[in-house]
C-alpha cells in the first residue's frame, strides 16, 4: 500500500486538513472508542469493530468514483498531532448536497477547531460546489444543538430512534438541520467564524 501523504485540502494559520487515507485506520479506530469523538459517526464503531475492518471500509470508500464520502484529517500547525476529522457523506452530485459532520478528540474551543470548521464549510461550497449541507445532530449532543439553534440553521425534522449505535440495541434520535450556499455569505455563523477564525481560501 502506498504511504504517500495526500496533498492538503486546506492549509491555514492554525490547521492543515488533508484527505483521510486507509493508512489512518488505526488512529481512526482508536478515536471511535473515545466517547468525545463518537458523535462524528456513531454507527461506525459498530460497523467496523476492528481496525482491520475499518481499513477495509476506508479502502473501499477510496475506490469509489465519484466519491460518495470525503473525509479530511485535521492537523494543528503547532503540534502536527491530528485532533479530528471533517467529513462529507452521502454526496449527491446531481442535487449538489451532502451531509456535513465534524468530530474531535481534543482542542474544543480553540482557534484550530474553529478554523477547521470554517475551512470545511468553505471547501464544501467553493471547491466541491455544493448547494446544500445537511447536519444530523444526536439529541444528546447539546453543544452542537445549541450552535444550530442559536445561529439559525434551518430545522428540517426530528427522527426518532434513527440509528443503531451498539450491539445492546441502543438507538439514538437525530435532529436534522440544513444550510444553503446562497445563505452562507451573510449567515450569522459565517460572520462569527470570520471574527474568531478568519481564513484565506482560494477554491
Amino acid at each position: 500500500m502506498s504511504t504517500t501523504t495526500p496533498s492538503p485540502l486546506f492549509t491555514g494559520k492554525h490547521v492543515i486538513i488533508r484527505p483521510l487515507s486507509p493508512t489512518d485506520a488505526p488512529l481512526y479506530h482508536r478515536w471511535l472508542q473515545n466517547p468525545a469523538f463518537l458523535a462524528y459517526k456513531p454507527y461506525l464503531k459498530r460497523l467496523c469493530p476492528t481496525s482491520a475492518k475499518l481499513l477495509t471500509h476506508l479502502t473501499l470508500q477510496a475506490q469509489v468514483n465519484p466519491r460518495a464520502e470525503i473525509e479530511g484529517l485535521v492537523i494543528p500547525q503547532k503540534t502536527q498531532a491530528p485532533i479530528g476529522i471533517i467529513g462529507l457523506a452521502a454526496i449527491d452530485r446531481f442535487n449538489q448536497k451532502a451531509e456535513f459532520s465534524a468530530g474531535f478528540v481534543r482542542g474544543y474551543g480553540t482557534h484550530a477547531i474553529w478554523e477547521a470548521i470554517h475551512a470545511g464549510f468553505a471547501l464544501s461550497f467553493a471547491r466541491f460546489k455544493l448547494h446544500k449541507l445537511i447536519f444530523y445532530v444526536a439529541s444528546d449532543n447539546h453543544q452542537a444543538l445549541k450552535i444550530m439553534q442559536r445561529y439559525g440553521f434551518i430545522s428540517e425534522g426530528y427522527f426518532k430512534e434513527e440509528i443503531l449505535v451498539d450491539d445492546d440495541g441502543q438507538r439514538v434520535d437525530l435532529h436534522r438541520f440544513a444550510l444553503m450556499q446562497t445563505a452562507w455569505e451573510d449567515h450569522p455563523f459565517h460572520q462569527r467564524l470570520n471574527r474568531i477564525a478568519p481564513i484565506e481560501f482560494l477554491p
